[in-house]
């Protein structure tokens, strides 16, 4: 992510259907979002994090997709990803979500991949089943997924 894209990125957070479904702090400016990609310290603590989606013809942030350590979940890791209204339905989430997942089981070695959806956020599960998740519970808001690493089983 550059700070170029501090506007595509204020865009998908403050998108109607993204605050419906996520946690996410929203930031009010683009010198807010500026600031957070100015540090973003998770890849300076851990060696990784959140990726750009860039769309191959247009050049344009597509949305937002990586990998990051869960403290409030015992620092197991965990997929992220945010699509821009623009680019939605198109598989570039599923994509986006299939590399990431591919690139934490070979690089990092990771034994599992967590996943937490919305429990009314029927596309985001639909994309993680199609990228071989599977639910393993829920909390009433929260739906808990994993995609273990086949060569760990």
């Amino acid at each position: 992510m550059k700070t170029e894209d501090a506007l595509r990125i204020l865009e998908i957070n403050n998108d109607r259907e993204t605050r419906l479904y996520t946690s996410l702090v929203r930031q009010q400016t683009p010198e807010d979002i500026k600031s957070w990609l100015n540090y973003y310290p998770h890849y300076q603590r851990h060696g990784f994090g959140i990726w750009a989606i860039e769309h191959s013809e247009s050049k344009l942030l597509a949305g937002l997709c990586g990998l990051r350590v869960r403290k409030d979940l015992g620092g197991q890791i965990d997929i992220s990803y945010r699509m821009h209204p623009g680019f939605r339905g198109k598989g570039i989430a599923t994509s986006a979500v299939k590399t990431c997942v591919e690139w934490g089981f070979e690089t990092l070695r990771l034994k599992q991949i967590l996943a937490q959806v919305h429990i009314e956020n029927a596309i985001s599960l639909h994309i993680l089943t199609k990228a071989g998740f599977v639910k393993t519970g829920t909390d009433g808001i929260w739906t808990d997924l994993v995609k273990r690493n086949a060569l760990e089983r």
